[in-house]
């Protein structure tokens, strides 16, 4: 169940064609390495426009955020209906179904 070298097939190398970091409408080297020499190395920029000066007064301490208002709950109100003094007048009565529900 270990892995064994024998069972893993050789990876086949693939081909591929040289690229030319040269490009084609130069002539001679020296105008290649001067128009690259710039670009080979990363400076960072130094002149005073481009400086961080540290700020005159450091910015205030972040506020805690208030709150979110809540809506006072006041007491439920207690509604109360009329019922008529005959309570079964309100219910409409339904004709029979022609089928019958089943219950279980």
């Amino acid at each position: 169940m270990g892995l064994n070298l024998e069972e893993l097939r050789p990876i086949t190398p693939i081909r591929v064609a040289a690229i030319s970091t040269r490009p084609a409408n130069l002539s001679t080297t020296a105008e290649f390495k001067e128009l690259h020499s710039e670009d080979e190395e990363c400076r960072t920029p130094k002149s005073e426009d481009q400086v961080l000066r540290p700020p005159l007064v450091c910015p205030p301490a972040p506020r805690k955020p208030r709150p979110a208002k809540r809506k006072a709950a006041g007491p439920a109100p207690h509604e109360f209906f009329q019922v008529p003094y005959d309570l079964a007048s309100i219910f409409v009565v339904l004709s029979q179904p022609s089928k019958k529900m089943r219950s279980s």
